[in-house]
């Protein structure tokens, strides 16, 4: 009887395990998979970067697009901008930070370009190399993605529209700056107030708040920023301190 017993119970163990296997087995592959879409455009942006820097390096500079296999990376109307802010600064990497940063810049612009219209048929958000770019309705002042599709067809052509969608995703990332700031000094407030872990939480957090690799917050001053954040009752109120503090 004990040992029917002792069976039944490795069984349901055992389904358990199986049943948490493969409840997370969708997840950790999208994951992987959005991981690994990621990296590869970032690997490709890096290449394309070489590329267009040594274009700009050769004997005769460009004076129309470059492009690789067809494909535009810098248009012509971009380069007199890209070339000076390219040669305004002396370190290679510097050159080629900048020269990612554009190319990045046009491929979040053509995945809004290409998928506004269904999105907007949809309302579903867009999204790029795991980014929402617009989310179906408009908040924290950026539009909605049927909103962005009226400003696309309204601007003839593709370069005015381009260049509306770069002034947006300006905009988008300094929201995105904010919503970091915020949303970590939310986590932290959050993971202090844990009894008894709070404490040890807030002694192993010595980092500053980073957005994409930029320093947003240093160390120094997270916990002034943080007891800010405390005493504010709304999140508007917060938002807005944050606000203040990165434009300092």
């Amino acid at each position: 009887m004990r040992k029917h017993q002792s069976f039944d119970s490795s069984l349901i163990r055992a389904g358990r395990a199986g049943r948490l296997l493969r409840s997370w087995t969708l997840p950790v592959l999208l994951v992987v998979l959005l991981t690994s879409g990621t990296a590869c455009v970032a690997d490709e942006i890096a290449e394309n970067a070489e590329l267009v820097l040594a274009e700009m390096d050769a004997s005769s500079a460009p004076s129309g697009p470059i492009e690789v296999e067809g494909e535009v990376l810098v248009y012509s109307d971009d380069l007199p901008d890209l070339v000076s802010s390219v040669r305004s600064v002396d370190l290679r990497e510097s050159k080629l930070e900048i020269v990612r940063d554009y190319l990045t810049l046009q491929e979040r612009i053509d995945c809004i370009l290409d998928n506004v219209e269904q999105s907007a048929q949809d309302d579903t958000t867009i999204q790029c190399q795991g980014k929402v770019l617009v989310w179906e309705k408009g908040e924290n002042g950026l539009l909605g993605v049927s909103q962005i599709l009226d400003e696309v067809t309204a601007r003839d052509g593709g370069p005015p529209q381009r260049v509306y969608l770069a002034d947006y995703l300006a905009f988008w990332d300094e929201v995105q700056r904010i919503e970091r700031v915020v949303e970590s000094l939310g986590q932290m407030q959050r993971s202090n107030s844990i009894p008894l872990f709070g404490a040890l939480l807030k002694s192993i957090h010595r980092f500053p708040i980073l957005y994409e690799g930029d320093e947003l917050v240093p160390y120094s001053d997270v916990p002034g920023l943080l007891e800010q954040y405390r005493a504010r009752d709304t999140d508007d109120a917060r938002r807005a301190m944050v606000m203040e503090y990165l434009e300092r």
